[in-house]
């Protein structure tokens, strides 16, 4: 802190209001240094945390790689179907930027529709005000003024008759400049119309051509699951892969924990232990299980399954940083968020997934849609949340 002491009499008050000003100025410069000596703390606990971010990626799709390793037929087939249902989702989320792009050109076209329509009736009207006026002049020919001075037997009228007729003149000037003006509008809007057609024309076939697409992606899942079906018939099959799966989720999620443990937390964040039997569901739907039933081969659920239409937004559950949305086997498109000391939640199986590693998202943000990825025969969400890696019971944490 800088202090500055001045010593004067009345005497000397000159000096005295110098030295007092001379404090102020100095006093203003102190704060604005302050703050930008502060900025370049802030700005490196920035870089820290995205080099922090880079960091969780690189080791998270290291992890990845490790776990989709193909040893055998199944894995073959396991990687093929993650092929395709990656390729699905990339198809699905194209759809639906294709279908907002078309809403909003959908919408756009109908204002323009709406606008031509108003300056079609405006031209109507002052299309017969225009003929008048053009009507007139012709009558009158070139000689206007002429043949009102003419006209006028007192010549104290002259002056106030001619400002009249200039006003008149100018008059039809603005009658007509609008008329002209409303034309050009007129033409400007229905080549903006034919514009937002043509385009709406190329969007109906790329949208066709993408569905043309997903058609045939979808019909080479549906080759692969029946493979895998035959591979699982048998009981020890199924238990081997429901085993596989878990492991992949558990090594994901120890991964996430350690990596995300260095990241720091706003200061404002509300405590997700706070919330314990406030918070929404994901996704409105039926739930096909219990937490901790028994499920095939002896295996107990670690979340719960909620049956839900396919493309069905799914919501964040409390505030949080997105820390892993990509594909993992098993769990197909897979989102996960953390919610600060040590909780965080899952959401598996998605169609598609709308936010990216690193994100902030608030709760009630749609996250994904509804699918069945991972080999899903019926559409749902899995939903998991977890307390420094171990599974909690969802229906003690949202409304039943």
């Amino acid at each position: 802190m800088l202090t500055i002491t001045c010593h004067g009499t009345k005497a000397r008050g000159g000096v005295s209001s110098a030295a007092h000003r001379l404090a102020g100025v100095l006093a203003g410069l102190i704060i604005p240094i302050l703050l930008l000596a502060s900025l370049p703390a802030a700005a490196q606990t920035d870089d820290k945390q995205q080099a922090r971010l880079a960091e969780i990626k690189q080791r998270i799709e290291s992890l990845q790689r490790e776990l989709s390793q193909v040893r055998n037929e199944r894995d073959q087939l396991l990687k093929e179907l993650e092929n395709n249902e990656k390729n699905i989702s990339e198809l699905h989320q194209r759809i639906d930027k294709i279908k907002r792009d078309m809403q909003s050109r959908g919408e756009k076209l109908r204002e323009l529709r709406e606008e031509q329509q108003q300056l079609e009736e405006s031209r109507r009207s002052m299309q017969r005000r225009v003929e008048q006026e053009v009507a007139a002049a012709y009558r009158l020919g070139r000689q206007e003024q002429i043949k009102l001075l003419l006209n006028q037997q007192n010549p104290q009228h002259i002056a106030r008759h001619l400002r009249y007729h200039q006003y008149f003149l100018q008059a039809r000037s603005q009658v007509i400049d609008s008329y002209l003006t409303t034309l050009s509008a007129l033409q400007t809007v229905s080549s903006s119309i034919q514009r937002e057609r043509d385009t709406l024309d190329t969007e109906r076939r790329r949208l066709h051509e993408q569905k043309q697409q997903l058609l045939t992606r979808q019909r080479a899942r549906k080759s692969t699951l029946d493979k895998l079906a035959a591979q699982l018939a048998d009981k020890s099959g199924e238990l081997q892969q429901l085993q596989s799966d878990r492991s992949r989720l558990q090594k994901l999620v120890d991964e996430v924990s350690r990596t995300i443990a260095a990241l720091i937390s706003p200061g404002d964040q509300q405590p997700f232990a706070k919330q314990r039997g406030r918070m929404q569901w994901p996704v409105k739907g039926r739930r096909a299980n219990s937490f901790g039933a028994t499920r095939a081969s002896g295996i107990r659920w670690k979340g719960i399954t909620i049956r839900a239409a396919e493309g069905e937004p799914v919501h964040a559950i409390h505030r949080g940083r997105v820390v892993f949305s990509d594909y993992l086997r098993g769990q197909g498109m897979l989102l996960i968020l953390d919610h600060g000391d040590g909780y965080m939640s899952l959401y598996a199986h998605n169609q598609s997934l709308t936010r990216s590693l690193g994100e902030w998202v608030e709760r009630g943000d749609v996250i994904a849609r509804v699918g069945n990825t991972g080999g899903l025969e019926h559409s749902g969400l899995y939903f998991e949340i977890r307390h420094r890696g171990i599974p909690q019971d969802p229906t003690i944490w949202c409304r039943r």
